[in-house]
């Protein structure tokens, strides 16, 4: 249903305080929906600029139906309630003075409550924008259906934080409903919480709001009267829990808000209101015992000891506080694909945080050093440890062949290198969790593929000697011994939550760019189309299965139909490992291959396209971000950019026929402006969400040292 099909029945609330630089932006963001607004209601809040004027001058050059309503309310709880008194359509839309609606999201939260009868809250994804940080997608995900389960979890923080200006609530639902007034953080949790806890839901994948996070004003907020702060947020709190709502997890809250509040005042050298306010913490039977609470704990004696002369630090410095020991099968030094690319690049994240080494079941071919700091790596077995017992009795079909020699030379490492962590990669490893467990803080399962959805995708294929049933029980098994499992993506991580969620944490660390430190973070020229035009570039392992299939078709079918609009057209395939059919292709005419390429600086920078027709695979394609960072455009089925996030059409052009591949090859061929728009914008989100410091952040939080809500 397009929104132009749709009732102008909707109340858009928007509290402003001194927003007069912002607001025109915020409305104009409204425009293209705004056959669907009945009214937007902006509460000024005392203002003590000229909000009201700019606003009712961008209402009227956006066609808006504004309603300015003055008054000095002291809370954006309170000007939300005075919009909420005031409101005439039939669903309510919050939005922030600082924040815009993407194109068409407000469209998108009404379909999905049209789309759902029954449902009287729509929550869309959101896109945080912070200054000097890449942008950051939050996808909602894990609802059940359970209001009472979906309210504690989100509490708990189980679930993404609904952003203002992401959701949509019917009127039915908002009427029996305020924001806490008392309070100036955590005031939206509230309300969220206690709207699940009586309406059911309806999801949007797609981004509708971009929201601009300020981390110094959110740390202001709490070291100002910290103690009464807190108190008001629990006084808050134990007010939702009279609608039903698990007191446990009310609890839990608390005492993760008192330990945000101890950060803070850590930073600033507060140290006597920290140790106040970590007292709540400790108090809590599950946060009480965690790392990070000792860690807090151990801050503010060590600062008192010494005078409050260090400077305080919430994290740990680089170069030593936190060491990591990441365990994997093949060699991931030198990285050349997909599995080694995710294990050195996850390596030298968690460098930035204290030593690492990184160790592979079987040999190395080459013995030297990567030059990255505090990384070393190390073969845990020599050729002639082939023939070696291996760990265990069975092993099943996901499982790899460990030799005893192995496990024993891991053992003798972990006790000199102590490490705070241990990192494993996939449940191809399982034998190693229980004897890793006792040797250091705490284990993470890096789960590169979902085995078991993998396993079902290839099921018959040849090759494929995996279960998927046998995979899952792996994969169970894993969750109840492991502390934290990764995933590469949030598709990933629900098909996990099945099973593990309640288990244990499941973080979402994305495959970086590959060999980012190689290529220019700005968006190169246009290639050159001297050599022929256009040459499509398809790199992968070429001897795994889904990537044969996925190059035949390439090479068999979609390039031959490109090849009648445009003669010059050409493929290049790179890969290690090409089997015989892959080798056959270039038997075809306009087809070469690149075995093993030691740089892909010189395929990348001569592609004008990259086409990736995959039907199985698992993870996310490295393959995908590696093009994009370098400023080529893709086209690809939807099961190749799943778990990327990409905006179809315009980061990413998406078919899942061989026919709309090359047709969306064609067209874009020959419109150079949409080619050079998708370029930039593929680039800059590329660089944004999956660029060295964006994958530092999410090792980091993965490792348990975020401090930050989700």
């Amino acid at each position: 249903m397009k929104s132009g099909d749709m009732a102008a029945d909707i109340t858009v609330v928007i509290p402003a305080r001194n927003a007069a630089l912002t607001i025109d932006a915020t409305l104009r963001s409204l425009a293209p929906d705004r056959a669907l607004i009945h009214e937007v209601l902006l509460i000024d809040d005392g203002s003590e600029d000229l909000t009201a004027s700019v606003a009712a001058e961008s209402a009227a050059r956006y066609a808006l139906p504004l309603e300015v309503v003055t008054g000095r309310r002291g809370s954006a709880g309170a000007a939300r309630n005075a919009g909420l008194e005031r409101a005439k359509g039939k669903s309510i839309f919050f939005l922030d003075a600082d924040d815009e609606v993407t194109d068409g999201g407000l469209s998108l939260l009404k379909e999905a409550l049209e789309r759902q009868p029954g449902a009287d809250l729509a929550i869309g994804a959101s896109i945080r924008r912070t200054s000097g940080r890449p942008d950051k997608l939050k996808t909602p995900h894990g609802y059940t259906g359970d209001r009472r389960q979906d309210t504690a979890r989100y509490l708990r923080n189980e679930l993404w934080p609904i952003a203002m200006g992401s959701a949509l609530v019917t009127a039915r639902a908002a009427a029996a409903i305020r924001f806490p007034e008392a309070i100036g953080l955590d005031e939206d949790t509230c309300y969220w919480a206690a709207l699940l806890a009586l309406a059911d839901v309806a999801v949007v994948s797609a981004p509708v709001l971009v929201y601009h996070h300020d981390e110094a004003r959110m740390a202001e907020r709490f070291v100002l009267s910290p103690r009464k702060t807190f108190l008001a947020i629990a006084l808050a709190l134990d007010r939702l829990a009279a609608m039903g709502v698990d007191k446990e997890a009310l609890q839990w809250r608390k005492a993760w808000i008192a330990q945000r509040i101890a950060r803070q005042l850590i930073k600033h050298k507060m140290f006597a209101d920290a140790a106040r306010m970590m007292r709540a913490v400790s108090a809590h039977k599950t946060l009480g015992r965690t790392w990070k609470t000792l860690r807090y704990r151990a801050q503010i004696r060590l600062r008192w000891l010494l005078g409050a002369r260090i400077p305080a630090t919430a994290s740990p410095e680089p170069g030593g506080e936190r060491r990591t020991l990441v365990v994997c099968y093949d060699p991931a030094f030198p990285p050349t694909s997909g599995a080694d690319l995710r294990n050195f690049g996850n390596a030298v994240a968690a460098a930035e945080f204290g030593q690492v080494r990184l160790v592979s079941i079987r040999p190395r071919a080459d013995a030297s050093q990567p030059l990255a700091a505090n990384i070393r790596v190390a073969a845990l077995t020599t050729a002639g440890d082939a023939r070696a017992p291996s760990l265990g009795w069975r092993r099943s079909r996901a499982e790899v062949r460990i030799p005893r020699p192995a496990l024993a030379r891991l053992e003798a490492l972990a006790r000199d290198f102590r490490p705070d962590t241990i990192v494993v990669e996939g449940v191809a490893l399982f034998k190693l969790l229980k004897p890793l467990r006792p040797l250091a803080g705490q284990i993470i399962l890096d789960m590169h593929n979902v085995e078991s959805d993998l396993a079902g995708q290839l099921r018959g294929a040849d090759g494929s000697r995996t279960t998927a049933a046998g995979a899952r029980q792996l994969e169970r098994r894993a969750a109840g011994i492991v502390n934290r499992i990764w995933v590469c993506s949030l598709a990933d991580r629900e098909r996990l939550e099945a099973f593990a969620a309640g288990k244990v944490p499941i973080d979402i660390i994305a495959n970086g760019i590959p060999r980012s430190g190689d290529m220019p973070a700005t968006l190169p020229a246009q290639p050159l189309r001297s050599h022929g035009f256009p040459i499509v570039l398809f790199v992968g392992h070429l001897g795994y299965l889904p990537n044969i299939e996925a190059v035949q078709r390439l090479a068999g079918t979609i390039l031959p139909r490109i090849r009648k609009a445009l003669p010059a057209a050409r493929l290049v395939l790179a890969g290690r490992s090409p089997k015989p059919a892959v080798r056959a292709l270039t038997e075809l005419e306009g087809v070469s291959l690149v075995e093993d390429p030691h740089d892909m600086s010189p395929l990348l920078s001569v592609a004008h396209l990259s086409i990736v027709p995959l039907s199985a695979g698992g993870g996310t394609r490295i393959k995908i971000l590696e093009a994009m960072a370098f400023g080529i455009p893709v086209i690809a089925t939807p099961l190749a950019v799943e778990g990327l996030d990409l905006i179809e059409n315009e980061e990413v052009l998406v078919s899942g026929t061989d026919d709309g591949l090359a047709e969306m090859a064609i067209n874009l061929c020959t419109d150079p402006a949409r080619m050079a728009r998708l370029r930039a914008r593929a680039h800059d989100a590329v660089w944004s969400r999956f660029g060295p410091r964006a994958i530092r952040d999410a090792v980091g939080r993965g490792l348990g040292l975020d401090d930050e809500s989700r």
